[in-house]
Formats: C-alpha cells, sequence, structure tokens
C-alpha cells in the first residue's frame, strides 16, 4: 500500500541478534532498538517483530522500555504513511471536482441573489 521509509539503514542487521539472548540488559536493550523501523528500516522490523514481541516481556526495565519505543515508532511511521495516503486521495477529489468559483464571482453571486430577494419582497408586498 504505502512504501514506508527507513532513516538510517543498518549495515548488519544480523549482527545484533545474538544480543538478544545476552545477560546483559545494556546488550539487550540495544540489541532489540537496532530493529527500531527508524533505524533498520520497516523491513527488518517486520521480519523481526516476533523477538521485539519477546523483549516486551524481558524481566529488565530497560529492555521493555526500548522494546516498547520500537512498536511506538513503528504506529508512528504507519499512522504517517495512511495519513498521507488519505491526503493523497483527497487533494485528487478537490482536483476531479474542478473549478472553484473566485470571490469576485461569488460576490456577484451573492449580490444577485440578494437583488433576486428584494424583488420577490417588493412584488409580493405591493
Amino acid at each position: 500500500m504505502v512504501q514506508k521509509r527507513s532513516g538510517r539503514v543498518a549495515t548488519d542487521v544480523e549482527k545484533p541478534l545474538p544480543n538478544l539472548e545476552s545477560a546483559d540488559e545494556e546488550a539487550r536493550g540495544n540489541a532489540v532498538r537496532g530493529l527500531c523501523p527508524c533505524h533498520a528500516g520497516w523491513e527488518v522490523f517486520e521480519g523481526h517483530v516476533g523477538e521485539v514481541l519477546r523483549m516486551l516481556k524481558d524481566p529488565s526495565r530497560v529492555v521493555r522500555a526500548h522494546a516498547l519505543h520500537v512498536f511506538e515508532d513503528a504506529a508512528r511511521m504507519q499512522l504517517a504513511a495512511d495519513l498521507s495516503y488519505y491526503l493523497e486521495a483527497g487533494e485528487e477529489r478537490i482536483v476531479r471536482a474542478g473549478h472553484f468559483p473566485s470571490i469576485v464571482e461569488r460576490l456577484k453571486a451573492r449580490r444577485g441573489r440578494k437583488v433576486g430577494r428584494r424583488k420577490r419582497q417588493r412584488g409580493g408586498a405591493a
């Protein structure tokens, strides 16, 4: 549907994966953070979403916070992509709608409606 953006692309994504099983909470946290779609790209995130889900249940608060950050960024990127998709569709509808009257044309039409009302009021009252 919509192409995802990736800011910095990790050169070797498989490198941090063994650190997901590390005893060091900082190493696990950095490994999870390395799977963030804003850093590693959307495809990498989608490929390792199971590991990130598992890290949400990690005993370490730091690791859980990093895993939650990864999902927050993914949700934010998806929302931005969806929003731009729907805005593009709305812009196309506006262009297809064609000509919008200018302010001068709208004022002229308004003046014509007022004159018509006055004539009907005079004609009906007399």
